[in-house]
């Protein structure tokens, strides 16, 4: 597995235990879709906000090398119990294509504003 989390990602609005549950789901199925050999990229970053203080969103993308495509993502259990776990946990989850080849799952957390209220994850 390979990580790229920056260590500035701003604090997300999300219920912990699952947003935990969301990404073992989505680290499970993309370890076992992945090719022998290829690794699982997992990368984090904040996105949109403004300069005045506004929030955005946190996207944490799972990608694998796999031979599948977006439309077919559907039909998994994994990927089912991650959706689930993402709107349990304040989100969505997107699926998009790899251009090296796969999918890309795209866990979407709204971020808090510097200061502001909500749950932490």
């Amino acid at each position: 597995m390979r990580l790229q989390l920056p260590a500035d990602l701003p604090p997300v609005s999300a219920d912990g235990a699952q947003l935990r549950l969301a990404v073992a789901a989505l680290l499970e199925h993309a370890l076992r879709r992945r090719p022998p050999g290829t690794k699982v990229l997992v990368r984090a970053e904040a996105v949109g906000g403004s300069v005045d203080g506004g929030a955005g969103r946190v996207e944490i993308r799972v990608a694998d090398r796999g031979a599948s495509r977006p439309g077919e993502a559907k039909y998994w259990t994994a990927v089912e119990g991650a959706e689930g776990a993402a709107r349990a946990a304040g989100g969505r989850l997107r699926v998009e294509e790899t251009p090296a080849g796969g999918l890309t799952f795209v866990l979407v957390l709204p971020a808090l504003a510097a200061g502001g209220p909500g749950r932490r994850a």
